[in-house]
């Protein structure tokens, strides 16, 4: 955070003198990406929202085979923007330093090959059929957690298990099924909690 005053003004120009500075003890120990399937606009704009508000670093939209929302270049390119302006919003409003980056979208095969991720990263694909909870993720400290979270219609067999073989762990919140908008939620505060900084 810094202190400073207005020493110039001009039209497009504003020069600031720095009068101090201190570190920002709003974000989170560790890195969160999130990979969240499109879905209708207001869903979209809420996770993006509370996802940032929870700490998250990378946001990652992709299409996968029961998305509803298809987007094509154009209309991918406008959305990017807007959600890129929801971040900065919840940025200010919760204090953090940091915006998230969210990227263009994704095919569900691309997220899963092709975002670089260190190899100790802890991945998580959400998959109410899993035998095993976020107990399983006790095991694995991590710097860095990955969260794959699935449309309304949930992931198909196929994709959880091109997601297993490149190492994601397929969990379940609970007995019960949550919505496509509030899993991401839900997931990322048990995370922030056995890993993070929510207490």
């Amino acid at each position: 955070n810094y202190l400073g005053e207005a020493i110039e003004i001009e039209k497009k120009k504003l020069k600031i003198h720095i009068l101090s500075r201190e570190k920002n003890f709003s974000e989170s120990p560790i890195k969160l990406i999130l990979i969240q399937s499109l879905s209708t606009n207001e869903k979209m704009d809420w996770i993006i929202q509370k996802a940032t508000e929870l700490g998250v670093n990378q946001i990652y939209p992709i299409n996968s085979s029961r998305s509803i929302i298809k987007l094509d270049k154009e209309r991918s390119d406008k959305k990017l923007m807007h959600w890129r302006q929801i971040a900065i919003s919840a940025s200010e409003q919760s204090g953090r330093s940091i915006i998230p980056e969210i990227h263009s979208p994704i095919s569900f095969p691309q997220a899963v090959n092709q975002i670089q991720l260190d190899n100790e990263a802890l991945k998580i694909i959400l998959a109410p059929n899993s035998v095993d909870s976020f107990d399983k993720a006790n095991t694995h400290r991590a710097s860095t957690i990955v969260l794959l979270i699935g449309p309304e219609g949930g992931f198909s067999d196929e994709e959880i298990r091109l997601a297993e073989q490149h190492q994601y762990f397929a969990l379940k919140l609970g007995p019960r099924i949550l919505r496509t908008e509030t899993a991401p939620l839900c997931a990322l505060s048990i995370l922030q909690y056995k890993y993070g900084d929510l207490s």
